[in-house]
């Protein structure tokens, strides 16, 4: 009997290790397909430990350098759902049982948990607990550990069983954990690449936002150079004739004209450049106060009709739907704004008409103002339109258009106040064809405020301007019967220069542009009577100075060219004269002495 027992005995127990090395065999071999470490890890939980038949199993693998136990994988309680550790704990190296085996490598079977200190319990309190070491290469790479609710529960069996799963799984850990270093490695180095690419696209972008600053910033000092100049050459100029005492009335009416129109403009463009410096100082301070609408646009509008029918350009207002009678708003800002709108339609209509439409919606405490400026005029490349607002920018042609004066502030400052004021400026442009240039702006209403409808015609039409082609006064005769070829595009300069140019007997023809002055030049040499001398401003349209100089000097060297322009700065002198001007004479030009110093040049010259 008992010998029969001992066999059946030794059956169960060959039959039970045979059904260990099954599990194990199969373990190997999913293992060795297995890459990705969270697949390895939870392989070891519920194929290994849980085939095997224990009810709980924690795998722990380093982390933090190698300071902290994480858990990674789990069977049993700890396991409710798929892959999903319940209340994930980590443990530091060297506490507790299954830290004392990461820092030690030693095997650790406790019989009864209540007797050792060392135990932390984690989801529930359990009298048994295996943990083996997980190593490879003689470096502890994490823990296997297992509990059991009943005391002494782990055998010798069990302990061969843990270490042979931990020692079998451990280079396949070692080999995953390496690839994730490598891949976080990688990550890293394209997440660095990805930032360096960045920052070097930031660092482009600055460079050339950098760049293009300088340049707008050196294209705007020798604008403003030019357009301080040009203004100032008519102010100069024609208040030294006015003091000559010419005794024609409508001379002295044309000659006060110009001068009060000039110098209205230079207040303007001074104006400009010192809101703009307060705009980017943050210092711009507004003023609320009740003012009368149409009486304000009416001002504004009326400021610059003068330059509209000057260049033969209609100016007409359209009061559209009820409009309230008053508005809080900051009267000289609004009326800033209107001025630059309507000056820069001016600025590039040379045919046709501008439109302004005034308009309002009705909120009651408040209202919308749509103030809306249409031209005719030569429009906006749709490829320009997002440098329109940005100061010191002027997105026109200006080698074909250089005679449009400008300093690239009025629009760019103009939205600035606009948003200020909590408005906003938007513009649609087709090019060759015409632009409009909306302000919205909220506005309060006080309580009396009265809105009406406004059918009468446009009532900011004045009669046209009579000016004098003809102008002359006496004086010396500094340069009687020089042949003067003049290429000037601004007509206050090209008026100035005329009458002084007369009045010490010179010979004058002018012209507009430099294809203009070219072509004059050509067919006076061919006449046999070329001009004597060329005075030649360097921006202009069509062609500018510095070509029409080149193709001049080609034909005739002999011919003196004086430089006459309102740019001022060192390299300009050394642009013109590589151009092959003779001479340079900045504007605003001296009266008293300007036809002396051409008489100088010339002899000079004959010399």
């Amino acid at each position: 009997m008992k010998e029969d027992f001992d066999r059946e005995l030794g059956s169960a127990d060959e039959i039970a290790r045979n059904r260990y090395l099954d599990i194990l065999h199969q373990f190997t071999l999913r293992q060795s397909s297995l890459t990705k470490l969270e697949d390895i890890v939870w392989n070891i939980a519920k194929t290994a430990i849980a085939e095997l038949g224990f009810e709980d199993c924690v795998v722990y693998l380093l982390a933090d350098e190698g300071l902290m136990l994480k858990q990674v994988a789990a069977h049993g309680p700890k396991n409710p759902v798929d892959r999903e550790i319940f209340n994930e704990i980590t443990i530091p190296v060297g506490q507790g049982i299954v830290g004392y085996v990461a820092q030690t490598g030693e095997v650790q079977r406790i019989d009864d948990a209540r007797l050792d200190p060392r135990y932390i319990e984690d989801d529930n309190f359990r009298l048994s607990e295996l943990a083996v070491p997980i190593s490879h290469d003689g470096r502890i790479i994490g823990v296997l550990d297992s509990e059991h609710h009943a005391a002494k529960f782990f055998t010798d069996e069990d302990v061969r069983l843990f270490t042979t799963i931990a020692s079998l799984a451990s280079t396949r850990i070692d080999t995953a954990l390496a690839m994730d270093r490598l891949e976080k490695t990688v990550e890293h180095l394209e997440e660095a690449r990805q930032a360096l690419e960045i920052q070097t696209e930031e660092l482009r972008e600055a460079r050339l936002a950098a760049e293009a600053a300088s340049v707008a910033k050196t294209n705007f000092l020798a604008n403003m150079s030019h357009e301080i100049r040009t203004p100032m050459t008519a102010i100069v100029g024609f208040a030294d004739l006015l003091a000559n005492g010419v005794k024609d009335p409508e001379q002295q009416e044309q000659w006060r004209s110009q001068l009060t129109e000039n110098a209205r403009y230079l207040k303007d463009l001074i104006g400009n450049v010192l809101d703009m410096s307060a705009v980017e100082a943050g210092e711009m301070s507004l003023r609320f106060e009740s003012i009368n609408l149409l009486s304000t646009v009416t001002a504004a509008v009326e400021n610059l009709r003068v330059r509209a029918e000057r260049k033969n350009v209609g100016l007409e207002t359209v009061l559209s739907g009820a409009l309230p009678d008053a508005i809080i708003t900051d009267s000289l800002k609004f009326r800033e704004i209107i001025v630059n709108l309507l000056s820069n339609a001016i600025k590039y209509t040379e045919r046709g008409a501008i439109t302004v439409t005034l308009s309002a919606k009705n909120l009651g405490a408040k209202a919308i103002l749509s103030v809306e400026v249409l031209d005719t005029g030569i429009g906006i490349d749709s490829v320009q339109m997002d440098n329109l607002f940005l100061p010191f920018s002027r997105v026109h042609d200006t080698h074909h258009r250089a005679g449009i004066e400008g300093t690239g502030l009025g629009l760019a400052l103009s939205r600035q106040i606009a948003g200020a004021l909590e408005g906003d400026i938007a513009v649609a442009s087709t090019l060759g064809k015409g632009s409009k240039f909306t302000l919205t702006l909220p506005v309060e209403i006080s309580a009396h405020t009265h809105w009406s409808e406004h059918h009468q015609a446009n009532p900011f039409a004045v009669g046209p301007s009579k000016l004098s082609t003809k102008p002359s006064v006496p004086g010396t005769k500094e340069l009687l019967g020089l042949r003067v070829l003049v290429c000037e595009d601004s007509a206050s300069v090209a008026t100035l220069l005329e009458v002084v140019l007369n009045a010490a007997g010179a010979i004058i023809t002018q012209c507009v542009n430099g294809l203009e002055g070219l072509r004059c030049f050509e067919e006076q040499n061919a006449l046999g009577t070329p001009p004597d001398l060329v005075l030649m401003d360097m921006q202009m349209p069509i062609m500018d100075g510095y070509e029409a100089t080149g193709h001049i000097k080609a034909v005739r060297p002999d011919i003196p060219v004086v430089a006459l322009t309102a740019f001022a700065l060192a390299d300009d002198i050394d642009r013109c004269l590589a151009a092959g001007c003779d001479y340079y004479l900045t504007k605003p030009i001296q009266i008293g002495t300007f036809t002396e110093e051409l008489r100088l040049i010339r002899e000079r010259l004959d010399a």
